[in-house]
């Protein structure tokens, strides 16, 4: 997984950068371009009607570009100290509905990962659920951000036996090779499945000790381990117990994973429960 440019998005309403922390501490060690980004829904939300026809005269702008310069202004002010880490660092605002600014920002400025602040949503009185919402139309991973950001030691890396399962770990070491982590790649089976017979061979692990990225290079081998039971329940458990600072997954795009009610995958809850960070990689 290469990582050349990332974009952090954030709102000016939330209370701490928390995704600007953990998107420059990522840009740091991968020696990445930093693009903090903001989406307001309307120009209106830092300009008073009142202002536009004195700022025309003498600027000649618009209502847009007013309130784009003003909140760059405010997002830098209030991203200044989190950026630092980050080797370089530009800023922009969009305006629009923020998971579809968000994806289309990432699409424009060819970023290669997007990371966003759990439970931060990006505009005032925002009807969608951000995170979830972008994940749908995300074309590169997502990396969500913990309230508390851990210096990444251990990657879990959660496989499965379709040939997606490379991807999944060829970003996971991506990510733990940046950071000096070690990486399990984890396979959760049903309770039913039993256990196996002398000489026999779960399939999955073919993905991970022979598999190939999008490259054609081999994936690097890591520690697997094989749980019985929910596959959420044991993500989750075998990540305390190994005090995973980040769990790796896929998931489809396109899918609404936002309501609880129609949506009962596995990225889907995990997104949910988890509270430490997630990388959600589309598949």
């Amino acid at each position: 997984m290469h990582v050349g440019r990332v974009l952090g998005a954030v709102s000016l309403y939330a209370p701490t950068p928390k995704a600007v922390l953990t998107a420059a501490e990522v840009a740091a060690v991968c020696g990445a371009e930093l693009v903090v980004l903001t989406v307001l829904q309307n120009p209106w939300e830092l300009v008073r009607p009142d202002e536009i026809e004195g700022f025309r005269r003498t600027k000649g702008g618009s209502p847009a570009s007013l309130a784009a310069a003003r909140a760059v202004e405010r997002l830098q002010n209030l991203a200044r100290t989190a950026v630092l880490p980050a080797p370089s660092v530009s800023y922009q605002a969009a305006f629009g509905l923020p998971s579809i600014e968000i994806a289309r920002s990432a699409e424009t400025l060819r970023a290669d990962l997007i990371v966003l602040g759990r439970g931060e949503e990006m505009a005032r009185g925002a009807t969608e659920n951000v995170t979830t919402a972008v994940l749908r139309r995300s074309r590169v991973p997502v990396l969500v951000a913990p309230a508390q950001h851990r210096v990444y030691r251990t990657v879990l890396a959660c496989v499965d036996d379709s040939p997606h399962a490379v991807d999944v770990i060829d970003a996971a070491h991506g990510m733990a090779d940046h950071f000096g982590a070690h990486v399990l790649a984890l396979h959760v089976e049903p309770a039913e499945a039993g256990v196996l017979a002398p000489g026999e061979r779960r399939p999955w692990l073919r993905h991970v000790e022979s598999g190939r990225d999008e490259g054609g290079a081999a994936v690097a081998p890591c520690e697997t381990a094989v749980r019985q039971g929910d596959v959420t329940s044991e993500i989750l458990a075998e990540a305390a117990a190994r005090d995973a600072e980040l769990i790796v997954f896929g998931y489809r795009r396109g899918m609404n994973y936002g309501d609880p009610g129609a949506v009962t995958t596995v990225a889907a809850r995990l997104l949910r429960r988890a509270s430490c960070a997630l990388l959600a990689v589309p598949l």
